[in-house]
């Protein structure tokens, strides 16, 4: 038997569409579309920043009292910004209940040795009254500023650094608040300066008139604690005081050691009823001159008063 054996040839169509090909191709337009929409929008976001740098925005931190109580609820229309008598409108308002920025500023020289417990445990006490959300930075100031912690939402870690208390050296108060005041004036929100000595300065480049203008033109609410020689001294007296009214804060006198933690604690308390306000730096005026301010609060019941800082400068 003759078996005859034959091959089948199979021979593609030239024109036939390759699949793998029309993936590939598809899959380029996509990436191409992808990153045309990344190009438009990165363009985007790069301008947006140069609108927001060009409007300067001057802060105000404000408690408001009725009969002594502080008031907690109120809104942004109820408030009035006058800039050397014009009003101003409000851009940016943060209630009472938004978190706040605190910086502990502690005299430690060596005048504070005996006071050291003391004031640390009062310092740790005023710490776990902050709430939750609220950030806080230790420092020390003896013939310079020391950071102990920095601004952190961690109580725990700042407690701890209470510990690195170490009472010694000469007083650089001013110099300390000054420098303290430049560099807590760039974090976003609501903050505060809170300062306790017990004394004059004696170690410091600046004096006390450039110290308060620097504080004043920060805007910070410097809250101040004078004990011991603070209380006896007519001039420091007189500096803390000026250095807190003019920033919208406030002098409490700590006639003893043991008075530091009741006075922290009202410290604590009072820190929970600030407002912040913001407006825009009206474009026809000095850039040198200072602006006295004016809070006030409309559309209540009662007489309002308010306690704020008393003016800025532009820089």
């Amino acid at each position: 038997m003759n078996i005859e054996n034959r091959s089948l040839t199979v021979t593609a169509r030239p024109d036939a569409p390759d699949r793998s090909s029309r993936l590939q191709n598809h899959a380029r337009k996509q990436v191409a579309f992808c990153l045309l929409l990344l190009a438009l929008a990165t363009r985007c976001l790069a301008q947006d920043p140069t609108f927001r740098d060009e409007v300067k925005l001057v802060e105000v931190y404000a408690t408001v009292f009725e009969q002594g109580r502080a008031v907690d609820n109120l809104t942004r229309d109820q408030f009035e910004i006058r800039d050397d008598g014009k009003p101003q409108p409000i851009r940016v308002f943060e209630a009472t209940d938004r978190a706040l920025s605190c910086a502990l500023l502690l005299d430690t020289t060596g005048s504070m040795r005996d006071s050291i417990p003391q004031l640390r445990n009062a310092a740790r006490d005023f710490i776990g009254a902050l709430r939750p959300a609220d950030s806080i930075g230790v420092y020390s100031s003896t013939d310079h500023l020391e950071e102990l912690q920095e601004v952190t939402p961690d109580h725990v870690a700042a407690r701890r650094a209470l510990v690195r208390l170490r009472a010694g050296g000469r007083t650089a108060l001013f110099d300390a608040v000054s420098q303290l005041a430049r560099e807590f004036r760039r974090r976003p929100g609501k903050k505060v300066i809170i300062v306790l000595t017990d004394g004059g300065d004696n170690a410091s480049v600046l004096n006390m008139k450039s110290a308060a203008q620097s504080a004043r033109k920060s805007g910070i609410p410097v809250f101040a604690i004078a004990e011991g020689q603070a209380l006896r001294d007519g001039t420091a007296s007189d500096l803390l005081r000026k250095l807190a009214e003019s920033t919208g804060g406030r002098v409490y006198k700590a006639s003893k050691s043991s008075d530091i933690e009741n006075v922290l604690a009202a410290i604590a308390k009072d820190l929970q009823n600030g407002y912040l306000l913001a407006f825009k730096v009206p474009e026809e005026e000095s850039a040198t001159a200072w602006h006295e301010l004016r809070i006030s609060v409309k559309d209540t019941a009662r007489p309002m008063q308010v306690r704020a800082r008393t003016g800025y400068a532009v820089e």
